[in-house]
């Protein structure tokens, strides 16, 4: 968001009057905004990023759920890269580094909920945070969440698993990790379609784990268009849910379905790009690869979905 605003895109609420964005967000009920956190110390995810952007988000009474990639860059199931100023440290200093850093950051920025880790179903951290290696992976988690802790024992720790084929059984192997609750990711395109099964799942593991379970990442086209010249994520009607059609009110009735299982669950959904606008112009090739999941349209509007996701 701080590099589309200082774009001077403009946004305008589903009446077509100019606003900031997260006034936007505010006044239609949204209660919490996740933000990646790198380790870098300047630019995208540092603190010197964060910090201004927080105070913005406090001003409005909204919630902070911060997510940990470990890494200098994203992090996801296909790549869990060591941040480059840990590279050359063993086990036991990158454990203590790793509790330091989560530590300063949790103290500094006062979020609500922390992600220890961003979709993290291989591991993180890699090599020394393989899921299947020797117990490394489970002392790097605990390592997170005990400077999580040490700094707000309030923060809620989330562990975050992307989809549900094998999540009841990834969260057996972070059974000893001291964590609060269970997050999942759910994209149609990547994780399947079938939201009863999702549903299920989500209830199955919060019988067996005794954690709440949340929903802190989604997305759903509503078109298949684009905005700029930049490849979107979406582009075709095979990664769609065929009960969604890829409209506006198909990406709302989307939005529906997963707030009703959360508010089943008792917990929340969070919407992943809703800001990503092609705010680089129309023939961008380094725009943005999401435009037309966003929660404003082409014009800058906000969709029916954004407001799905507000609180009733």
């Amino acid at each position: 968001m701080p590099k589309i605003e200082a774009e001077g895109y403009v946004f305008t609420d589903k009446d077509g009057n100019q606003k900031d964005a997260l006034e936007i967000l505010h006044e239609a009920g949204l209660n919490i905004v996740r933000l990646k956190v790198w380790n870098n110390s300047t630019g995208d995810g540092s603190l010197q990023e964060l910090i201004p952007y927080i105070s913005r988000l406090r001003d409005l009474d909204l919630q902070i759920m911060l997510t940990f990639h470990y890494s200098d860059t994203w992090a996801d199931p296909g790549s869990q890269d060591l941040p480059d100023q840990w590279a050359n440290l063993d086990f036991s200093v990158l454990c203590d580094s790793v509790e330091a850093m989560t530590f300063k950051t949790v103290q500094k920025l006062a979020p609500d909920y922390v992600q220890i880790g961003n979709e993290i179903n291989h591991g993180l951290m890699h090599p020394f945070g393989l899921r299947d290696g020797d117990g490394e992976f489970q002392k790097l988690l605990q390592a997170g969440c005990t400077g999580a802790k040490a700094a707000d024992s309030s923060v809620v720790t989330i562990l975050h698993y992307a989809g549900y084929s094998g999540a009841k059984s990834f969260y057996h192997t972070v059974d000893s990790v001291d964590y609060d609750w269970i997050g999942l990711s759910y994209y149609p395109k990547w994780h399947g379609t079938d939201v009863g099964v999702l549903s299920a799942t989500c209830f199955e593991l919060q019988d067996t784990f005794q954690r709440p379970v949340a929903l802190v990442e989604t997305s759903y086209p509503f078109t298949l268009n684009w905005n700029d010249w930049t490849n979107n994520h979406i582009g075709d009607t095979s990664q769609l849910h065929p009960d969604y059609p890829a409209t506006k009110e198909g990406q709302r009735a989307f939005i529906a379905s997963l707030r009703a299982l959360t508010d089943s669950l008792g917990t929340g959904l969070v919407y992943w790009g809703g800001e990503m606008v092609a705010y680089k112009g129309p023939q961008a090739q380094d725009g943005s690869p999401y435009e037309n999941q966003a929660l404003f349209d082409f014009s800058g509007k906000a969709v029916p979905a954004l407001y799905e996701l507000g609180i009733y």
